[in-house]
């Protein structure tokens, strides 16, 4: 570890800045690569790290998912990962993003085609009545184009308002079956990941119980209830970690006993 404090640089696997005024969350921010300073260089933290990596009076814990992160960190797995790594990709595959649904068209009247037809039907009677009397039809001719091509557009767009209902109808559908198929995996995602939860926290229960124990104070009945700071160090001393916890507790007689009971680079601040 090589850890730069306005101007002094330390190395080592211990450093204590209990004579600096240094923010504990600002050194591990940095740790985690969310800034820049104070500069670190370290091996990049697991997942455990987002739950112990900065131990603090004023820190929160969810100790059984901080255990199974730990669990995770030391390689250990599950009946289930198989299964969530399946479920994962699928929820990934049902794209949650909502479509574009096509261009709604006005519907035609039924009435007004039939107006047409009627029309048509009417030009086409006028022309052949002026071919039987061998009269000019040019002027019945052009009534009975321009009635067909009035007929045919209606028809056409009556087509095509249909089809752009049906069409909307089932996008509409297809998203609605998917969003649904979508919730059905993410709950059974969430189900799985709470067993293999369970499982991961009784491979180490025992191992964290006993942790527990060797620190000073009190051990509740239910050693999931032991205080944030106490289950947090329990945690970080059954998983593995090369990046450097930091510490705003002195729970420990020194540093150098805090990186050696919890097996990781210690920044004691």
């Amino acid at each position: 570890m090589k850890l730069t404090v306005a101007g002094t640089t330390y190395h080592g696997r211990v450093v204590d800045l209990r004579a600096r005024a240094v923010s504990g969350a600002a050194i591990a921010a940095a740790v985690r690569g969310e800034r820049c300073l104070p500069a670190v260089s370290a091996p990049s933290p697991t997942p455990v790290y987002d739950y112990c990596g900065h131990v603090s009076p004023e820190m929160g814990l969810r100790t059984r998912t901080a255990l199974a992160a730990a669990a995770r960190s030391r390689g250990i797995e599950t009946p289930h990962d198989e299964e969530i790594a399946a479920l994962r990709a699928k929820l990934v595959a049902l794209d949650p993003e909502e479509p574009s649904l096509p261009l709604a068209r006005d519907p035609v009247a039924e009435s007004a085609i039939a107006a047409l037809r009627e029309d048509a039907a009417t030009a086409r009677g006028r022309l052949d009545a002026r071919k039987a009397l061998e009269a000019d039809t040019d002027d019945a001719r052009r009534s009975v184009r321009e009635t067909t091509s009035a007929l045919s557009e209606q028809e056409t767009e009556r087509t095509a308002a249909v089809q752009s209902r049906e069409r909307r109808r089932d996008v509409a559908r297809s998203y609605r079956d998917r969003r649904a198929e979508r919730r059905r995996v993410a709950d059974r995602l969430a189900n799985r990941q709470r067993d293999a939860r369970a499982a991961l926290v009784d491979r180490l229960r025992g191992r964290f119980v006993a942790a527990l124990d060797t620190l000073p104070g009190s051990t509740p009945t239910d050693p999931f209830d032991a205080q944030p700071v106490l289950a947090a160090l329990s945690v970080l001393s059954v998983a593995r970690t090369e990046a450097p916890v930091v510490l705003e507790v002195d729970r420990f007689e020194h540093p150098t006993a805090a990186a050696a009971a919890l097996d990781a680079p210690v920044i004691q601040c």
